[in-house]
């Protein structure tokens, strides 16, 4: 009777489509493993049950047990708001968030601060990664309102969900004030709170901005306004906290491939050796951090997110395809290897947390005593290669971290890998942090093209791919396009980043394979998106279609990739691989309806302008296209392979009539080059004999330095009955 009480004390009942019992009845179901997450436990039963325990997201049921009465984010919870007149009180985090954690246990877990929720607001938790729109809206209300953002997000709505207070993290005495503060003025002067709703309301409406007519060179001004934020010493871009900065680090190192100089490529390694040394990167298991706290990149918040793999193993790849610096290439694999052993099931988690045992990093770091009984008299050995000065120490323990990474040769790495492996046995032993074991699709997307990415440094790759992307086409592409899965259960409508990652992601599988089931299926999924999140009056893509927000249009390049600068270069791909026009047109109203942003800034929008950069210049990649798509031209181990579509032909190197134009392939690395013997044919516009090639023709070439090399090819494509403008297209040539 006396926990009945309590209940019925904290969670009013007044009107609550599901019934205490509907929640008590859930809980009971759950399998016999199912350790409630809460410090209220009777004989290691939870106290109290919310209605998160109906959701199936690892953070939400992470506050099942909450005293606070959480509903997830929709209509029962809002139509409750309008019905009791209650303010709404919004809490966004995610299952691996370190502050999230820490204002559960203090606030969220805290009877005092239930009493108050549960008594006069609605309290709604959200999970960022399983409704990144619904984040993107009050996220950008909490920038209106405070000048900054973060995670926990706490806004405070009024029952129609129009936010007019926000904050991040509140200590719990702090946290009580606000609510009581706010609960009065929404008693007794709502009209102030009605006049701050206008004034967002207002401040979001979008911007309408005439066009701008972008130069060509916009890659290269981005780049330089880039460069005015380069940290000399450390690398990265401005100052603590660092975040990789993944789509600037692409666009830097497109723009050296096009147009090398010694300040563009310092800024590149100086800032991914200094990420590789250790710190925000795991030397120990592989994969990086979110971001460091320092600038030097030493001090990490230890929790690792998918979408980092992926965007980081496509940076260190790209950056060994410019350098061949083998480190990056280390860096690369191991990265992509950390997530094959550790995160995947069919599809790949979310994200390990920052915290084990309740401890920031304690997982990850490691104490003198310790690392001198594991390593016993390799210990000195160790000392040579690895700092443990007071500069990497972390709450009396230390970071691993290289000394000088750039002194380090193959053979030393050969031992320090010997190390390593003791220090990962024994770290495997450790309680592991929390495993967020949410598949989401859109990064499972990024993780797509990382491995087809990486497959050009080590062909291994190109099956994982194949594997990852009939996962995701068999598990989230049926009727329609889902975005979650968790414990083999998917749902939840996909948004429109997983339609754009995923196209771009086997567009390249295609480009990689010669597989057509995956150019089609990206055209597909294109047109679906073009038709449920296209803006007919302003152009661009919006994040979503769901209604209680405002489904604004993004461009500014954030954690990961921006969408519409994703969607951009789809837009592109698929025009130069399927000959339909339209996605041509897209593709320019899209960069229209965004150029006035992206002339302002360029390098806050790094993913469009690369891919604005790739149109202009052409692309710096293996794989290219001529004519539509009627030529498939890639470059592979000394060789350049073309592709011709039946009925069309090419010009031969050594052509019989002056007026044609020969193929050519030119570079200045070029040592040697070897044409193959040419096709001698009568088409019906000639009298004359033509010399050419068909269908799948190779060029051999030795290389004078084995270095990045972009090469100019020259080809004119020709029918029975027509000849078209010749082109000249880039191609990256490897040894």
């Amino acid at each position: 009777m006396k926990h009945l009480k309590a209940l019925i004390f904290l969670f009013p009942t007044l009107i609550m489509a599901h019934s205490d019992q509907d929640l008590q009845s859930a809980y009971q179901q759950k399998s016999s493993d199912y350790q409630p997450r809460t410090k209220h436990l009777d004989n290691g039963k939870a106290k109290f049950t919310n209605h998160l325990i109906l959701a199936n997201s690892p953070y939400l049921l992470q506050h099942a047990h909450n005293p606070v009465n959480w509903y997830g984010f929709n209509d029962e919870a809002f139509e409750l708001a309008k019905q009791q007149n209650k303010l709404i009180f919004l809490s966004i985090g995610y299952a691996t968030c370190h502050w999230c954690h820490v204002m559960e246990e203090e606030s969220f877990e805290d009877l005092a601060v239930a009493e108050v929720l549960n008594k006069n607001f609605i309290a709604i938790k959200v999970d960022r990664e399983v409704l990144p729109d619904v984040d993107s809206h009050f996220m950008g209300i909490a920038q209106l309102l405070t000048g900054s953002g973060g995670w926990p997000l706490n806004m405070v709505l009024t029952p129609a969900g129009d936010g007019f207070f926000a904050g991040t993290y509140f200590p719990k005495n702090t946290l009580i004030t606000k609510l009581k503060q706010l609960q009065n003025v929404w008693q007794y002067e709502q009209n102030i709170i009605t006049k701050t709703v206008e004034s967002v309301k207002v401040a979001l409406l979008e911007e309408t901005s005439s066009a701008t007519k972008l130069p060509q060179n916009l890659q290269s001004l981005a780049v330089q306004n880039l460069l005015k934020n380069f940290d000399e010493f450390d690398g990265g871009f401005g100052n603590a906290p660092k975040f990789p900065h993944e789509a600037q680090l692409l666009m830097l190192i497109n723009e050296q491939m096009h147009h090398p100089n010694d300040d563009k490529l310092n800024a590149i390694t100086t800032t991914l050796d200094n990420m590789a040394s250790g710190g925000i990167y795991d030397i120990v298991g592989g994969g990086f951090h979110r971001y460091a706290t320092d600038n030097a990149w030493l001090f990490p918040h230890f929790e690792k997110m998918l979408y980092n793999q992926a965007q980081l193993a496509m940076v260190y790849s790209k950056a060994y395809q410019l350098t061949h610096k083998p480190l990056y290439q280390r860096i690369a694999k191991q990265t992509l290897d950390y997530v094959i052993r550790e995160m995947q099931n069919g599809g790949f988690y979310s994200a390990t947390d920052a915290d084990s045992n309740g401890e920031e990093g304690l997982f990850f770091i490691w104490n003198i005593q310790e690392l001198k009984a594991i390593l016993g008299a390799d210990f000195v050995e160790f000392q040579h290669y690895f700092e443990l000065s007071n500069a990497t120490e972390f709450e009396q323990n230390f970071v691993i971290h290289l000394k000088d990474i750039n002194k380090i040769q193959a053979v030393d790495f050969i031992k320090i890998d010997t190390l390593l492996a003791k220090l990962y046995q024994v770290r495997q032993n450790r309680k592991k942090p929390l495993l967020d074991n949410k598949i989401l699709l859109s990064w499972n997307a990024l993780l797509l093209k990382a491995f087809v990415v990486a497959s050009e440094i080590d062909g291994k790759y190109l099956k994982v791919a194949q594997n990852l992307a009939d996962f995701l086409l068999d598990n989230f592409y049926q009727k329609y396009l889902q975005r979650v899965q968790i414990e083999g259960q998917t749902s939840q409508r996909a948004i429109f980043e997983d339609y754009a990652y995923f196209a771009d992601g086997l567009i390249d599988l295609y480009d990689a394979t010669g597989h057509k089931k995956y150019l089609t299926t990206a055209q597909k999924l294109t047109d679906e998106a073009i038709y449920n999140f296209w803006d007919k009056k302003n152009f661009g893509f919006k994040i979503s279609n769901n209604k209680r927000i405002n489904n604004n249009k993004e461009i500014y390049d954030g954690a990961i990739f921006n969408a519409n600068g994703v969607a951009y270069g789809v837009l592109n791909k698929l025009s130069t691989r399927t000959q339909d026009k339209k996605y041509q047109q897209f593709a320019q109203q899209l960069l229209l309806s965004f150029s006035t942003k992206i002339h302002k800034n360029p390098s806050a929008y790094a993913s469009i302008v690369k891919n604005y950069s790739d149109k202009q210049q052409g692309i710096s990649a293996n794989t290219v296209y001529a004519y539509d798509g009627r030529i498939k031209i890639q470059s592979s181990h000394n060789q350049v392979i073309l592709n011709i579509e039946k009925g069309w032909h090419i010009n031969a190197n050594k052509v019989l009539q002056k007026s044609l134009i020969a193929t050519q392939l030119v570079s200045d690395n070029i040592k040697t080059i070897n044409y193959p013997q040419e096709k001698r044919i009568n088409l019906g516009f000639s009298k004359e004999k033509l010399a050419i090639y068909d269908e799948e023709i190779t060029l051999n070439f030795s290389l004078k330095d084995k270095k990045f090399t972009l090469a100019k090819l020259t080809l004119q494509a020709c029918s029975d009955k027509v000849c078209l403008p010749p082109q000249q297209i880039k191609i990256s040539i490897n040894p």
